[in-house]
């Protein structure tokens, strides 16, 4: 099965690790990226790794269509799975964002989007001044977290 290769951004973050306090947040949840952890009001939530790995891929995407067949390849990779393991992860990741399972839409045949507001605390120092020369940035910062957050694997200590 072919893997999708998705290089970091090297001018984004020189330092080229997840920052210790990297968070994302949308609605009542917070994703704390180094720690691999979901937390929704500040209380963890007890999530897969295949699922949290999901929810990082499409809050990477941001806000566009992910294909079955990407995500398939940046959550399995190099391990063939058939599509009910998709829906049966992308089932339990809605499960743990309860009432607002909606932030994730079906395109039926098509693939997944998230549709929630992102906030990101890594990247807010990097965000601010004048908007149109620093939102390339921003985005750069964002997905480089979430990317890495998903490629090392990071576990709760």
């Amino acid at each position: 099965m072919k893997t999708n290769s998705y290089p970091l951004q090297h001018d984004a973050n020189p330092s080229g690790s997840v920052t210790a306090d990297a968070a994302l947040e949308f609605g009542r949840f917070r994703v704390l990226l180094r720690r691999r952890q979901l937390l929704a009001d500040g209380v963890p939530i007890e999530i897969g790794t295949r699922a949290f790995d999901l929810l990082l891929v499409l809050l990477e995407s941001d806000g566009a269509l992910v294909t079955k067949e990407e995500l398939l390849n940046r959550v399995w990779p190099d391990v063939v799975v058939s599509d009910e393991n998709l829906k049966v992860q992308i089932s339990a990741l809605r499960k743990a964002l309860g009432a607002d399972r909606n932030l994730i839409r079906t395109e039926f045949g098509r693939g997944y989007r998230f549709i929630g507001i992102l906030r990101s605390s890594a990247t807010a120092h990097a965000c601010r001044g004048p908007r149109r020369a620093k939102l390339r940035v921003c985005r750069a910062l964002f997905r480089q977290n979430c990317r890495q957050s998903l490629q090392c694997g990071f576990t709760a200590s």
